[in-house]
C-alpha cells in the first residue's frame, strides 16, 4: 500500500499549494480486483485554488491500467486521463437549505473539506469513477472466444488442419 499523503484541504486551497507525485498501481488496493495486473504507475497533480470565498482542488491523474476486455477476456490497456475540479464544501454545510451552496453543488463536483484529506484515497476515488463499467476493446479489434476456438491462435481453422491431415494420408480416427 502507498504511504498516506494527508493535507488540510481548505488551507491547501487557500495557500494555492501544489502537490505532484507518482503512485504505483499496485498500491491502489480498491481497484485491484478490476485489474488484470498491478503493473504501472499513475502520475498526479493536486493544485489548490481560492477566490477568497470558494476553495477548490484541481486534480490531474494520468497513466495506464491493464483491464480485462469483457468481450474477449484478453488484457486491454486503459488510459487514465482525469482532469477534475473539486469544490470544497465546509463540513456540516446545510447544502439542502442554502441556495448558494446548492448552486455550487449542482454545477461542480464537490467534496467535504477536511483537515486530514487523504490524497491517495481521493485519487483512487477519482480513478474508480473514471473506470468504464464494462471495459472492452474498440469494435472489431478483439477476437471472440468462439472465433479463437474455431481458428486457433495462429489463424488457421482447426477443421482445415484436420482435413489436411486426413488428405496427407496420415491415419486419423473419425
Amino acid at each position: 500500500m502507498s504511504a498516506a499523503v494527508v493535507i488540510d484541504s481548505l488551507e491547501f486551497a487557500r495557500a494555492r499549494r501544489q502537490l505532484n507525485g507518482r503512485l504505483p498501481v499496485a498500491g491502489l488496493v480498491r481497484i485491484s480486483d478490476v485489474l488484470m495486473d498491478s503493473e504501472g504507475t499513475l502520475d498526479y497533480t493536486v493544485a489548490g485554488s481560492s477566490d477568497g470565498q470558494n476553495q477548490q482542488l484541481d486534480l490531474r491523474v494520468a497513466g495506464t491500467l491493464h483491464l480485462q476486455c469483457q468481450r474477449c477476456l484478453e488484457p486491454m490497456i486503459y488510459r487514465v486521463d482525469i482532469a477534475n475540479t473539486l469544490s470544497l464544501v465546509p463540513p456540516g454545510s446545510p447544502t439542502e437549505t442554502d441556495d448558494e451552496v446548492q448552486d455550487i453543488v449542482d454545477t461542480l463536483d464537490c467534496i467535504e473539506a477536511s483537515a486530514e484529506l487523504d490524497v491517495i484515497e481521493l485519487i483512487e476515488d477519482e480513478v474508480l469513477l473514471d473506470l468504464p463499467p464494462h471495459p472492452k476493446h474498440a469494435d472489431g479489434t478483439c477476437v471472440s472466444r468462439a472465433a479463437a476456438y474455431e481458428t486457433g491462435r495462429d489463424g488457421d481453422s482447426k477443421f482445415a488442419r484436420l482435413a489436411a491431415l486426413k488428405n496427407s494420408g496420415i491415419n486419423v480416427k473419425e
